[in-house]
C-alpha cells in the first residue's frame, strides 16, 4: 500500500496539489490520467521520490518508516522505477547528445555508443523473457540511430535488466511506438506483473492499448484526486494499415526524390525510394519504428547531411544546387520528437507569451488563437515548466501563427489529452490553408483518417 499524508506539491512557485490524502491498494496497477498540466509527471516523481513535496508525508508498505533517510532512499531507488517519456536525454546523462546526431554515421558520430555498449554485460535478455521486444537486431546498432520508439524500447530493458522493482513508474511509454510495438509492449508489462507482480502505475490518456493488468485509474484535476476502475479504452491498437494511396492530378511539385537511398555502413534505412508530394496534398507517412519516417523528414528539412547526395529536389530545385539551409527553412514548417527533447535554454526561459510574440507579434491573430486554445493561463508560465502535453500545444500554436508552403508534423498529437487533440484537429480543419501542403507522421489509423487519403508506407 502507498498512503498519502497531507501532501503539498509546488513547482517552480506553482501549485500542483494540495493537501492529497488517499491510499493506493497494494497488487492495483494504475492509469494516471487527467488534462495536459493536471500534473501527471509530476505524480510520478512524486512517486519516485525525484522530487519532495513541500509538507506533508508519503509511507510505502515495502519501506520501514524507522529508518534513516539515506535508508529510504536506497530503498526507494531499488524497487521504485522511474521511466520519463524523453528517457534518453534524462537516463544517460554522460552521452553529449545533439539535435542532429541520429543523422551521421558512426565514423562522424565523435560519441559513438551502441546498444549492446549501453547494455554492458546486462545484454542476457533471456531473464526477462523478451521474445516479443525483438531486440536481438538493434545490439549492434548506435545507440543515436534508434528511432524514438526504438530508443524507448531500450530504456524499459536497461531499467528492468537492472532490477526488478516493486513499483514501475512510466511517463507516456506508448508514444512513439508502431501499432506492433505498443502491443508487444502491453503483454511484457503483463508478462512482468504476471511473473514478478509488479505494480505498474502508467501516465497516458485513453488512446493506447494499454496493459490488462492495468484496472485502476488515478485522475488528476483542478480539486484533487479520484481514484476509479479503469475506463477501457475503444480505440484498437491493432488496426491493419493499407496502402491506399491514389494517382492525383498534376499541380506544382513541393517535393521530389528520386532513388534515394539511406544507408548506414551495411545497414540500409531507406532502398531507392521515389516519392514526388504535389502543392496542396495532405500525406500521411506510416510504418513501423526504424522504417525511416523521421529520416525522410530529416532530408526534407534540410537536418540530414545525405541529402546532398541524393536527387531530392525541394519547390523545383535540387538540394546542393546553391539554395541555403535556412532558405529552405523559410518556406517549411516542422515539428518533431526532437524540437521538444533539445529546447533551446534561452527558450526554456522565455514565458509562454514571449515566445509567442517572438513569433509573431501581430497581436490579432496572437489573441485569437489564445482564445481558441483557452490558453491564457498559461502566458505567464515559462516554457521549461510546461508539461509534456502543455509544451506540445504550444509549439504547435507556434507553427500556426507563422503559416508556410510545406507543414512536416511528426506524430504531432503526442501527449495531447482527447480535448487539446481534438482542438487541434479542429483548427488545422479550420485554418489550414488549400495551398498549403500537409505530412504527418504517425501511428495511429484514425489519423490516417481524419487527414487524407494519400500515404506512404515505409517497411
Amino acid at each position: 500500500m502507498i498512503q498519502f499524508n497531507d501532501v503539498i506539491v509546488s513547482i517552480g512557485g506553482h501549485s500542483v496539489f494540495q493537501g492529497l490524502n488517499f491510499s493506493l491498494e497494494q497488487g492495483v496497477s494504475y492509469l494516471v490520467d487527467g488534462k495536459n498540466g493536471s500534473g501527471k509527471t509530476t505524480f510520478l516523481k512524486l512517486l519516485a521520490g525525484k522530487i519532495q513535496p513541500k509538507s506533508g508525508s508519503i509511507k510505502y508498505a515495502f519501506i520501514d518508516d524507522a529508518l534513516t533517510w539515506d535508508e529510504k532512499y536506497a530503498l526507494r531507488r531499488k524497487f521504485i522505477h522511474f521511466i520519463p517519456c524523453r528517457a534518453i536525454h534524462e537516463l544517460i546523462p554522460k552521452q553529449e547528445f545533439f539535435y542532429q546526431q541520429r543523422y551521421y554515421t558512426v565514423e562522424e558520430n565523435p560519441f559513438p555508443i551502441s546498444v549492446r555498449d549501453y547494455l554492458g554485460e546486462l545484454t542476457d535478455l533471456k531473464q526477462l523473457q523478451l521474445p516479443s521486444f525483438k531486440l536481438q537486431h538493434l545490439l549492434d546498432i548506435d545507440l543515436t540511430h534508434l528511432s524514438n520508439g526504438q530508443v524507448k524500447k531500450v530504456i524499459i530493458i536497461r531499467q528492468l535488466l537492472e532490477s526488478i522493482p516493486k513499483i514501475l513508474l512510466l511517463d507516456y511509454p506508448f508514444e512513439g511506438l508502431d501499432a506492433q510495438s505498443r502491443i508487444d509492449l502491453s503483454q511484457f508489462l503483463d508478462h512482468l506483473v504476471d511473473t514478478h507482480h509488479i505494480q505498474l502505475m502508467i501516465a497516458d490518456h485513453e488512446h493506447a492499448q494499454l496493459p490488462r493488468a492495468i484496472t485502476g485509474r488515478i485522475l488528476l484535476h483542478t480539486t484533487g484526486i479520484k481514484l476509479t476502475e479503469r475506463i477501457s479504452s475503444s480505440i484498437s491498437a491493432n488496426m491493419p494499415f493499407e496502402n491506399n494511396t491514389v494517382l492525383k492530378k498534376e499541380s506544382s511539385s513541393v517535393v521530389d526524390m528520386r532513388e534515394v537511398t539511406i544507408q548506414y555502413g551495411d545497414r540500409v534505412i531507406i532502398d531507392k525510394l521515389n516519392w514526388m508530394i504535389s502543392s496542396g496534398d495532405r500525406w500521411a507517412l506510416t510504418g513501423p519504428n526504424g522504417s525511416g519516417k523521421t529520416t525522410l523528414f530529416s532530408m526534407i528539412y534540410a537536418d540530414h547531411p545525405m541529402a546532398y547526395s541524393q536527387q531530392i529536389f525541394l519547390f523545383g530545385k535540387r538540394r546542393g544546387s546553391g539554395e541555403s539551409i535556412w532558405d529552405i527553412k523559410k518556406r517549411i514548417s516542422y515539428l518533431g520528437p526532437e524540437q521538444s527533447h533539445f529546447l533551446d535554454p534561452a527558450t526554456g526561459q522565455l514565458t509562454v507569451r514571449e515566445y509567442l510574440n517572438k513569433i509573431n507579434p501581430a497581436s490579432e491573430k496572437l489573441e485569437q488563437i489564445i482564445q481558441q486554445f483557452t490558453i491564457t493561463s498559461l502566458l505567464l508560465r515559462r516554457m521549461q515548466e510546461l508539461s509534456n502535453g502543455e509544451l506540445q500545444l504550444i509549439l504547435l500554436i507556434g507553427l500556426f501563427l507563422n503559416p508556410k508552403e510545406l507543414l512536416l508534423l511528426d506524430e504531432p498529437f503526442q501527449y495531447l489529452d482527447p480535448q487539446q487533440k481534438d482542438s487541434v484537429t479542429a483548427y488545422l480543419h479550420s485554418f489550414l490553408e488549400p495551398r498549403t501542403t500537409l505530412v504527418l507522421i504517425t501511428h495511429f489509423e484514425d489519423d490516417v483518417k481524419q487527414w487524407t487519403h494519400l500515404r506512404l508506407r515505409l517497411k
